[in-house]
């Protein structure tokens, strides 16, 4: 009898687990777990997180992204400035030969801007990651509590007062 729940509650585990978890490769790049914040539903602005690893001997470059959802998409990092963080535009993310780049919150991000639906809880939403050798990867950002944090992400203060 422990043997069957054992192997019942195993599986519950699995299942729930795949359910939540998601990853997408790009050639030698797999990106875990892209997910973004519930924002509120007049938001104009959302943004997507995940962590790219690297598995090949030549690094990459995150050079675009873009979502039907939003009218415009950038990437951006926050940096410090006057002894503030401040959120800026970046030309490119460099993702490190055998190595991995987290995009968190405080740090590199994805920024949708002039949403033209804001994804509610639970959602998923399409984005396109233009990588400079690997190519284009299309990856469903799941939306998730404002208060989501995976445990290997701190977030730091943030200001978005340029928006």
């Amino acid at each position: 009898m422990k043997t069957i729940k054992s192997i019942l509650l195993g599986s519950l585990f699995a299942l729930t687990s795949a359910a939540y978890a998601h990853d997408f490769k790009a050639g030698d790049l797999h990106i875990d777990h892209p997910w973004s914040k519930q924002v509120p539903p007049t938001s104009q602005v959302a943004a997507a997180f995940f962590n790219v690893m690297n598995h090949s001997d030549s690094s990459d470059e995150l050079i675009s992204a873009s979502s039907p959802i939003a009218e415009k998409t950038e990437l951006h990092a926050h940096m410090h400035e006057d002894g503030m963080m401040k959120m800026r535009e970046v030309e490119k993310i460099d993702i490190p030969a055998h190595d991995s780049q987290a995009l968190k919150p405080g740090g590199y991000h994805i920024m949708l801007f002039n949403l033209k639906e804001v994804p509610q809880l639970g959602d998923s939403f399409p984005v396109t990651l233009n990588f400079k050798h690997a190519g284009a990867v299309e990856v469903e950002v799941k939306v998730e509590e404002a208060t989501y944090m995976p445990e290997n992400m701190k977030e730091e203060k943030m200001d978005h007062s340029h928006h």
